[in-house]
């Protein structure tokens, strides 16, 4: 196969697959545990990350033989035989790794629970590769990811094995697992390049598509399964490896991205997007970007005031101390999330906006530092997301129109913005197209008191509306309830769920079902979980929605976000160019068919910012330095 760089050829993918385990073994984590000088929780830690990612690893090797052509399917025929045993004398791997489990005397309520995790794994193992179109390059991110498994192991099992037998105590015969990987994988290997290059030229897939798939997928590959972020064992070797960074520089970016359509709800109509981007630099030269769309009527900022509070309250403080990558950037956040959205003016609720611009600028840069993904330290409760189709306040006519739109994208779960005089024609309206298949949601926006709300609604009832947003103004809580109670329909929390101190109070009155959970209105990662662990606790489901208008790194933390929490329901956002004319990351972030949107798993928060077109789109720009 020709391309600008020539034959894709197995010299290039062994330097792909070389670089990849000379990454893994001089990270600070390898060099810990094969020093013999990691504590022995520290080890064991290790161990069960392996079991986890190697447990069931002949489905995804399975997974591989299906997409193959006949001739790379004929030389993995063997390493699948092998993985899933050819006799009694030679187990399957699995076998050899509950022997390794059982060796280092882990109970079997811990082995169970292990092997559930690696269920989980497994489901998540072709949803979390990079955004791709299609199978064929789905399978090609799992070939790569499965065979430098092997490379590596080929090169690194033996050290491993003599490591955890001689500093750390664990019998021989328990270690049969590494000891067989340093054999047999040398062989599976050298096979492995061909049948990787073999399927490249089967499916014909050039230079750029595999480049972006290798680039993302083997980044940290071997790092993120055996020592995961989200790990505090290890972790804190992480901490002590490496010391505090300085932001250097911050970049204030004001943008006007032009929609599609209007976008209309019953107190705003939208044109374009205002999104907010910060961009901080680091003195360790990596960069972080984060966004946020303040909402005068959610929280009080505007776009002024939100710029300047970055600008002279947030900017300063961020400059004043020494960030160090890793949990300890979330713990930080954590320590002064109430301090820094505190407002001492009657119009802010809480500079949520602000801070959440500069909290995802610091986490990107932050985990970007540790070539690692956000997802790596928010880990997933599901393999996708599946996103709602949103209808404003359009005429009847428009309002179908779009929907004919949605179940022609298969979209199972559709919100439609109310509280105009239109309001009955333009749900019958939707109704019509969608059938009764389709679940729909209405969204007032706090239009109405308590008696409108109640009366609109069952006006409504003949349109089957599974939920209603914020029927009423968001400091009403005691008419949230009577709508709720009055009229049987579940009631989402919006605008009157701003702060932790809000939530206690929803959840305190009873009055809603529903925690709409947004990242510029909660503060962010750190406001958000917070406020979903309240959520978890008092069983309120949740959803996650955006702002109308996000650019790809506000929807990228966005899907992360709703991946993770427990207890989520809907998720809103993701639109990308579905509404921006123009989006500002190489990635399209936009869901796809029926909703759907798979993981993100690259660097950071997964996305790659074009900085000409973010200087381009910039009405305003303001440059800070430390």
């Amino acid at each position: 196969m020709q391309t600008e760089d020539g034959v894709i050829s197995d010299a290039r993918i062994r330097a792909i697959f070389d670089r990849a385990t000379a990454e893994f073994a001089d990270s600070a984590e390898y060099r810990e545990l094969t020093s013999g000088t990691a504590t022995r929780d520290f080890a064991f830690e290790f161990i069960r990350n392996v079991f986890r990612t190697h447990y069931l690893s002949s489905h995804i090797v399975a997974l591989c033989f299906a997409a193959l052509p006949s001739q790379a399917a004929a030389l993995l025929r063997e390493n699948l035989l092998e993985e899933m045993g050819h006799s009694e004398d030679e187990p399957p791997h699995s076998a050899l790794l509950l022997k390794l489990a059982e060796g280092v005397g882990f109970s079997q309520a811990e082995i169970a629970g292990l092997i559930d995790d690696a269920r989980r794994q497994v489901s998540l193992f072709c949803a979390s590769r990079v955004p791709l179109a299609t199978l064929r390059e789905i399978c090609l991110a799992v070939l790569l990811e499965t065979m430098s498994f092997e490379f590596m192991l080929s090169r690194c099992s033996s050290q491993i094995h003599k490591v955890l037998h001689e500093s750390y105590g664990i019998p021989k015969e328990a270690l049969q697992w590494f000891e067989l990987h340093s054999e047999v994988d040398i062989r599976h290997a050298e096979e492995g390049l061909t049948v990787i290059r073999d399927y490249l030229d089967f499916h014909q897939i050039g230079d750029a598509t595999f480049e972006l798939i290798q680039r993302n997928g083997l980044s940290q590959v071997f790092t993120r399964h055996y020592f995961p972020a989200q790990s505090q064992a290890v972790e804190q070797t992480r901490q002590s490896a490496r010391s505090g960074a300085a932001i250097e520089a911050l970049t204030i970016y004001r943008l006007k991205i032009p929609f599609r359509q209007t976008f209309t709800h019953a107190t705003q109509s939208r044109d374009d997007s205002d999104a907010i981007i910060v961009k901080l630099k680091g003195s360790n030269g990596e960069t972080g970007y984060g966004e946020a769309l303040p909402r005068p009527y959610v929280t009080g900022e505007t776009t002024q005031s939100m710029v300047a509070r970055v600008r002279e309250h947030l900017a300063p403080q961020i400059f004043s101390k020494p960030w160090t990558p890793g949990w300890r950037t979330f713990d930080d956040l954590a320590a002064v999330q109430q301090e820094w959205t505190a407002s001492e003016r009657a119009e802010v609720i809480a500079w949520n906006a602000a801070f959440c611009a500069a909290e995802l600028a610091l986490l990107d840069w932050g985990v970007k530092s540790l070539r690692v993904a956000l997802t790596d330290f928010l880990p997933p409760a599901r393999n996708q997301v599946v996103y709602s189709g949103v209808i404003s306040a359009d005429d009847p006519k428009q309002a179908g129109a779009l929907a004919k739109r949605m179940v022609q994208l298969g979209i199972r779960q559709i919100k439609v913005k109310v509280g105009t005089e239109a309001d009955a024609a333009r749900l019958e309206a939707v109704r019509k197209i969608v059938g009764d298949d389709v679940e729909l949601r209405a969204d007032a926006n706090g239009v109405w008191n308590a008696a409108q709300a109640v009366a609109q609604l069952q006006q409504l009832r003949p349109f089957k509306i599974a939920v209603i947003e914020q029927p009423v103004a968001a400091n009403d809580l005691t008419g949230m309830k009577q709508v709720r109670q009055q009229t049987g329909i579940a009631v989402m929390a919006d605008e009157s769920l701003v702060t932790l101190a809000q939530a206690k109070q929803l959840i305190a009155q009873g009055g809603c079902d529903y925690f709409n959970i947004r990242l510029s209105k909660n503060g962010g990662i750190t406001g958000s979980l917070a406020i979903a662990k309240l959520a978890q606790e008092a069983s309120i489901k949740i959803q996650v929605g955006a702002q109308v208008g996000e650019t790809g790194i506000l929807s990228a933390a966005g899907r992360a976000l709703a991946a993770h929490v427990p207890g989520l329901h809907y998720a809103e956002g993701s639109f990308g160019t579905w509404l921006l004319t123009e989006d500002i990351t190489f990635e399209d972030v936009a869901f796809g068919y029926a909703g759907v949107a798979p993981l993100l798993k690259s660097r950071g928060l997964s996305v790659t910012v074009k900085d000409d077109v973010l200087e381009r789109l910039a009405v305003e720009k303001i440059e800070l330095k430390r």
